[in-house]
C-alpha cells in the first residue's frame, strides 16, 4: 500500500477559488492521500461548495477562526499521513506533484522534506512568472543557514511526525508564518530542492499577502529571519523567551496584486531580453498589455523592449 498523504487546506471566504483548489488535489496521479480543509469560520459559499464534493477523501473540520497559523495548526492535529503539504484554498498542484516527492522522499530516508519551484498565476488562472528558472537541484542546508528562503511553503512535502514535534506553525505570525515554518523545519534536518514546478500561486486583492500592510508583511518576514539566526546561534529566540515583539500600528498601503502582476511580467521580460531571446522578451511585454491594455507602464515596457538593443 502507498504511503497515505495528507494535505491541509486552510480556507477562509475562498468561494471564488476553492473548488479549483480542491479539484486540484483530489484529481492528483497519486490516489492515497487525505484532503484536510479547515473551513476557518467562512461567511460566504465555502462550506457550501465544499459540502457539494463527494469524494471520501476530502475531510472538512472547523477552525478556530483566528488565522492562519491555527487553522494550519487545527489541520495538523487531524492528519494522519505519513508525509503532509499545503495548499491554500485559491491555489492549485500540477497533477502528478504528489506522486513525484512521495517517490523521491521514499528513496531518500535521511532527509525529512522535499520542496520544488512555483509559478504564479493570475486571478483568471493564466501563468505569469515561473520562479527559480536558473535554480538547480540540490540540498539546502547551506542555503537556510545563510537565512534565505528559495521557494514557496506549499511546495513542500514533510514527514508529518517532524512537522508535529515542532508543533507547526506559531499564532504569533500573522503572516509569514510559511517563512517561519521553512527555517524551523530545517533545524531539524535536510531539505532538498527538485527543479521542477510543485505549485501555482495565484495572485489576487483578497489573499492574505496582499490584505496586509506592506509595513507589517515586511515586519514578519524579517523577524522570521531574525529568530532563525538567533536560535542557530543561541539554540532558542525572541518568542521561545517570552519576548514578544510588537508589530508596527501605522497601516500603510497594501501590497497590491494588480502591481505586483505588472511588475512580474515587466521583470520577466527584461529577464529573457538579458538572455538575448528578444521575441520571447516581446510575446511577454504583448502578453502584459493583453491582461492591462490600459496600463502606461505595460505600453512603455514595450516600447523599450522593442528599441533597446539586446
Amino acid at each position: 500500500m502507498d504511503n497515505l498523504v495528507s494535505v491541509i487546506m486552510p480556507a477562509r471566504n475562498a468561494g471564488a477559488f476553492i473548488k479549483k483548489s480542491i479539484d486540484s488535489i483530489l484529481n492528483q496521479s497519486y490516489r492515497n492521500l487525505e484532503l484536510i480543509v479547515v473551513n476557518d469560520r467562512s461567511t460566504d459559499n465555502t462550506l457550501k461548495i465544499i459540502e457539494s464534493i463527494n469524494d471520501s477523501r476530502l475531510i472538512v473540520i472547523d477552525g478556530p477562526a483566528s488565522g492562519i497559523s491555527d487553522a494550519f495548526n487545527t489541520g495538523l492535529s487531524f492528519a494522519k499521513g505519513k508525509y503532509l503539504c499545503r495548499c491554500d484554498a485559491d491555489d492549485l498542484y500540477p497533477l502528478e506533484r504528489i506522486e513525484e516527492q512521495v517517490k523521491w522522499l521514499d528513496l531518500h530516508q535521511n532527509y525529512i522534506a522535499i520542496c520544488g519551484m512555483f509559478s504564479s498565476i493570475d486571478p483568471k488562472g493564466r501563468k505569469l512568472v515561473q520562479y527559480n528558472k536558473d535554480s538547480i537541484s540540490s540540498c539546502l542546508d547551506d542555503v537556510f543557514t545563510n537565512g534565505i528562503v528559495r521557494t514557496h511553503l506549499c511546495t513542500f512535502m514533510s514527514r508529518t511526525e517532524v512537522l508535529k514535534k515542532i508543533g507547526g506553525c506559531r499564532p504569533f505570525f500573522v503572516t509569514a508564518e510559511d517563512i517561519d515554518l521553512q527555517f524551523r523545519l530545517s533545524e531539524q534536518g535536510s531539505i532538498y530542492f527538485l527543479a521542477k514546478n510543485m505549485y501555482f500561486y495565484r495572485l489576487h486583492e483578497a489573499s492574505i499577502t496582499h490584505s496586509q500592510a506592506n509595513e507589517r508583511r515586511i515586519f514578519y518576514e524579517q523577524t522570521a529571519r531574525d529568530f532563525h539566526q538567533q536560535r542557530l546561534k543561541t539554540g532558542s529566540d525572541d518568542l521561545q523567551n517570552g519576548i514578544v515583539r510588537e508589530p508596527p500600528i501605522k497601516k500603510l498601503e497594501n501590497h497590491s496584486s494588480v502591481k505586483q502582476i505588472i511588475d512580474q511580467l515587466i521583470s520577466e521580460a527584461w529577464y529573457w531580453h538579458k538572455k538575448k531571446q528578444k521575441i520571447k522578451a516581446i510575446v511577454v511585454a504583448v502578453r502584459l498589455i493583453k491582461f492591462y491594455p490600459f496600463s502606461l507602464k505595460s505600453w512603455k515596457n514595450l516600447i523599450l523592449i522593442i528599441l533597446k538593443v539586446a
